[in-house]
């Protein structure tokens, strides 16, 4: 469950697998982050429900109490299933997305927000979201939820010129909109991630809680402070709208004085349907 820097996971999963149902992966999710939880010496409790929406998970270690709302991002069964009748008639599927700020994940993350601030608990408790990737473009939807929380792109230095660097706040940044929010756990079937938000009201605290020494040390803990002060990233602190990458990349250039070009990555992936039999035939 543990990785501790971006990966670069090898698309192979047919086109045709099956896209689990919204109840089943939501169910899913939920019991997955209780089981991580309970990993990490927390006692973990469901939260009643009722009519107004309130988070998930009640969990508590030796050193804080936590509120946890899970969310999940599932693959378009509506493009897919147009996928998989194209690769039955022997056509080639091509896809070609964008790795960036994604509005539909930061409406998710933005409800999330509101339903833990809708959640009666200690004033003391900190607030997460469980943020689950799932399916076969799991490996996308984890690169957007990070772009997304962070508003990262990449940026290229032009005068003088250098290598790529990743920029954190670059775009709009969900973490910026969400101060009562502690932090945001990224996961899927392979990997587990503490995404730090610097914005929150209570940040140092939290980082001395068990649940954040644990994820440390697994070295699984994206902290933007640390990243900058490493020279690892770049970080946008100016207030100018993120309306253009002209303005923000002036206000970079203001920051920084250095003229930088922005990157914005795409995932590309090529699909098709073989039949074993012409192969062995030489068909």
């Amino acid at each position: 469950y543990l990785e501790a820097k971006p990966r670069s996971r090898v698309y192979r999963e047919t086109i045709q697998t099956v896209v689990t149902s919204r109840k089943f992966a939501m169910d899913d999710s939920k019991q997955r982050a209780t089981e991580l939880l309970s990993a990490m010496d927390c006692d973990v409790h469901p939260i009643t429900e009722c009519e107004d929406e309130r988070a998930d998970l009640h969990a508590v270690d030796n050193t804080a109490t936590y509120l946890v709302e899970v969310k999940h991002k599932l693959d378009d069964s509506e493009l897919f299933r147009d996928h998989a009748e194209r690769m039955a008639r022997g056509e080639v599927v091509s896809r070609s997305e964008p790795i960036a700020h994604n509005n539909r994940i930061s409406g998710i993350l933005k409800h999330a927000r509101d339903q833990l601030d809708g959640t009666p608990g200690p004033r003391d408790a900190f607030r997460l979201i469980w943020f689950h990737a799932d399916g076969i473009d799991r490996n996308l939807h984890w690169k957007r939820a990070l772009s997304t929380f962070y508003g990262r792109v990449h940026l290229l230095p032009m005068k003088p010129l250098g290598e790529p660097i990743e920029c954190y706040y670059f775009d709009y940044s969900a973490a910026w909109s969400l101060p009562s929010v502690d932090a945001m756990v990224l996961s899927d079937d392979e990997g587990l991630q503490l995404l730090l938000n610097e914005f929150a009201e209570n940040i140092d605290r939290f980082c001395r809680t068990g649940l954040y020494q644990t994820f440390e040390t697994w070295n699984a803990v994206t902290d933007p402070r640390k990243l900058v002060a490493n020279g690892d990233i770049l970080a946008c602190r100016s207030d100018v709208p993120r309306k253009g990458d002209d303005i923000v990349l002036n206000a970079m250039r203001e920051q920084t004085g250095v003229l930088y070009t922005v990157i914005r990555f795409s995932q590309h992936s090529t699909s098709a349907t073989v039949d074993p039999l012409r192969v062995l035939k030489g068909e």
